[in-house]
């Protein structure tokens, strides 16, 4: 039967069924063609779910099968309603369903509706198109087939492609979950395993769905994600701060200048960059203003007044209006952290009637913009790197304890900036992601206190295989290899094959699977097995478990 007459026939019954239910029309002509039949035989089921293998699929058996999938009938009034979107017509496997509208007692049109059940409940259902009126779709007019009804159909077959890709990734977020707890809840984790296991891949996956973001080049400009790879020559200077050369001045001269790394630049932006700009645009409007006019305030508990001057290096100074009149520096960084979070450093009757007058001079908000927004940060190959030493002094802050403005230290180069009291601290809303091999020969770089500071995950190669959608027979061979190369003494699950081994350039699984091993996993296996005694023997009882099968041995 044609496509589009059994589709015509599906909904003609769907239509039947529910006015039947709703009006008892017995001389509808929906009602004598389908209902009435059945209900003469004894096989008339008023409601069912066909998904869930009920008897009222069997009244549309005839039109239920189609070139893309089945189409099931589900019936479920709500408390006796069945005007209700839990009666539809639904393509097995997706939350693509067909909804009837009703006008009183008949059903006028129908429409199409995405059901996505994951979603939170104002989110879950979104109607697709207009509604098809029944005299356009031209059910129960004959054979006919209307343009309207090609075009209704048409659109629901075409609709089961973007549902898988939903669905995919529906499935992706819900295995990306458990990590994110983790995340989120930890502040730090190091994903480890064996080569190969897609730990790179998951860690930016998992960046993807904490920012809220879907493709790889939303990421990039999302501002909210950084990305580095360790190496032995990587240190303090690249990650925190340090001196970079500048550009040859008129006489051919090179000078340094002090250039914060690629870690602080990104801890700066997630505190909200806009918002240290302001502050740095009005402070130096008050400065200006101080500098042209003294300033007289008076402490807030003793009303004690005193005078406020800035000096060489554009720091205010409080002069107290007294004999001795001990002058105190109130720096910029002393006024910024009270004036953001209510911190602080030092000479507290001085520096809160300062902040406060700047507060109020200027109108300004002291509110960190950025905050509720959260930033990821990815160290691939972090063990390559002599950690203690490219964190520095960040190696407190980063304790998960320790985030925010009570982390706060003074970087190495602190009496290089323009305010030598100025700080550095890790926000809340940073989050960091490291990944590394186990069997790196560099993993002893972290000792013991830096690793209690992250939370470790362990990505198996049989996880990784699940995680990256690979087919049947490559899972298979990966487990019988995996299984032999555990039986090697010296070697064990660290030494595994991933399934990134399995990938092509694209991110999808390969069918030249000899090519694979000859080219990719021998290789490795090799490096795997040198210096080991009968390296021949050995690499031959791997290279058939790799090729075997359950049917040869």
């Amino acid at each position: 039967m044609d496509q589009y007459i059994k589709f015509k026939h599906l909904l003609e019954y769907f239509v039947a069924h529910l006015e039947w239910k709703v009006n008892g029309d017995i001389n509808a002509i929906g009602y004598k063609k389908y209902i009435k039949p059945l209900i003469n035989n004894g096989v008339f089921f008023e409601t069912g779910q066909g998904y869930n293998n009920g008897n009222i699929q069997n009244q549309i058996s005839n039109w239920d099968n189609y070139d893309n999938g089945k189409i099931f009938i589900s019936i479920q009034p709500n408390f006796g309603n069945y005007k209700s979107v839990k009666c539809y017509l639904n393509w097995a496997g997706t939350g693509l369903n067909i909804i009837a509208n009703w006008e009183d007692d008949t059903i006028k049109s129908l429409y199409l509706e995405e059901y996505q059940w994951w979603l939170s409940k104002n989110q879950q259902r979104k109607k697709i198109g207009n509604n098809s009126s029944l005299t356009s779709l031209g059910l129960f007019d004959g054979d006919i087939i209307t343009k309207d009804l090609v075009s209704f159909y048409d659109k629901f077959d075409s609709l089961i492609e973007s549902w898988k890709i939903k669905n995919n990734k529906r499935i992706e977020m819900e295995k990306n979950q458990y990590y994110i707890d983790i995340l989120l809840a930890n502040k730090n984790i190091i994903l480890t395993g064996a080569p190969g296991t897609g730990k790179t891949y998951l860690a930016k996956q998992i960046a993807k769905q904490v920012i809220g973001v879907d493709s790889d080049e939303e990421l990039a400009s999302s501002g909210q994600f950084g990305f580095i790879q360790f190496h032995p020559s990587y240190d303090y200077t690249d990650f925190v701060e340090g001196l970079r050369p500048t550009k040859p001045d008129s006489n051919g001269n090179i000078g340094f200048e002090l250039k914060n790394g690629v870690f602080k630049e990104f801890c700066k932006r997630a505190i909200g960059e806009e918002v240290e700009e302001k502050f740095d645009e009005l402070y130096n409007k008050f400065i200006d203003e101080v500098i042209e006019t003294p300033l007289s305030l008076e402490t807030p508990t003793h009303k004690k007044k005193f005078k406020v001057e800035i000096n060489n290096n554009k720091t205010c100074v409080a002069v107290p209006e007294t004999e001795i009149g001990t002058k105190m520096s109130i720096t910029k960084q002393m006024l910024y952290d009270y004036v953001h979070f209510d911190k602080i450093r030092d000479w507290k009757p001085y520096t809160i009637p300062i902040a406060k007058y700047f507060i109020t001079k200027y109108n300004y908000t002291p509110s960190i913009a950025k905050q509720d927004k959260k930033y990821v940060f990815v160290i691939d190959e972090i063990n390559r790197g002599e950690i203690s030493k490219i964190f520095g002094e960040l190696f407190f802050s980063i304790d998960p304890s320790y985030r925010g403005i009570k982390g706060v230290v003074k970087t190495q180069y602190a009496n290089m900036h323009e305010d030598t009291n100025e700080t550095f601290y890790i926000p809340e809303n940073v989050y960091i992601i490291g990944s590394m091999n186990d069997i790196d020969r560099s993993v002893e770089s972290f000792d013991f206190a830096m690793r209690r500071r992250f939370t470790w995950i362990e990505i198996t190669a049989q996880e990784s295989a699940s995680n990256m959608n690979l087919p049947q027979e490559i899972i298979d061979k990966m487990q019988r290899l995996n299984s032999a190369i555990s039986n090697i003494d010296v070697l064990g699950s660290a030494f595994h094959i991933g399934g990134a081994y399995f990938l092509d350039a694209d991110g999808k699984p390969r069918t030249d699977l000899d090519k694979v091993y000859q080219f990719r996993i021998e290789p490795l296996l090799k490096e795997y097995l040198r210096g080991l005694p009968e390296i021949e023997d050995r690499l031959n009882e791997l290279k058939v478990s790799y090729f075997s099968d359950e049917n040869n041995g």
